[in-house]
């Protein structure tokens, strides 16, 4: 039973710590756009330019397409940080 009363604390504290490392909450992703009908996650962040704007991206294969960057794979919630003109991607 005594040991019992000073485990149990130490299990909670050693618990403690490693669930704060196990949070994935603000994994951020560099954008997500659609391509070709399909979620396309792009390699670099194009929005870093701190603004209100929408992030608007064109690939340097097609630049006459304009494309809209999203936070996340469901294309559902546009990214912010965009600028006037639309970076263009080498990808």
């Amino acid at each position: 039973m005594k040991n019992f009363k000073f485990l149990m604390p130490m299990l909670a504290f050693v618990m403690a710590i490693g669930m704060s490392f196990a949070n994935k909450a603000n994994v951020q992703s560099n954008g997500w756009v659609e391509r070709d009908g399909v979620p396309y996650q792009l390699q670099n962040d194009p929005c870093d330019s701190g603004k209100e704007d929408l992030c608007m991206v064109r690939f340097a294969d097609d630049p006459g397409t304009v494309l809209q960057v999203y936070t996340d794979s469901s294309l559902q919630t546009p990214k912010d940080g965009g600028d006037t003109v639309a970076y263009i991607i080498s990808d």
